[in-house]
């Protein structure tokens, strides 16, 4: 019977962990800014793609706010 508690509480455990790794993945690694700002930095990429890669980013954002707020 103990070791049923203790098997629960090591899944709960582990499931917040989980968690709340993948929202700081989510947030520190995949987020617009975060990839705008590796583009920026990696010197391999030519300005013009940075460049394109913010506007179509902007433009994505604009769109879903746009309709968030038409809703």
């Amino acid at each position: 019977m103990p070791a049923a508690v203790l098997l629960v509480v090591t899944s709960l455990v582990v499931m917040v962990a989980l968690l709340a790794g993948v929202t700081w993945f989510e947030q520190r690694v995949l987020s617009p800014k975060s990839i705008i700002v590796h583009t920026a930095r990696c010197r391999s990429n030519k300005v013009e793609h940075v460049e394109r890669l913010v506007r179509m980013e902007a433009e994505r954002l604009l769109a879903a706010e746009d309709l968030a707020t038409r809703s």
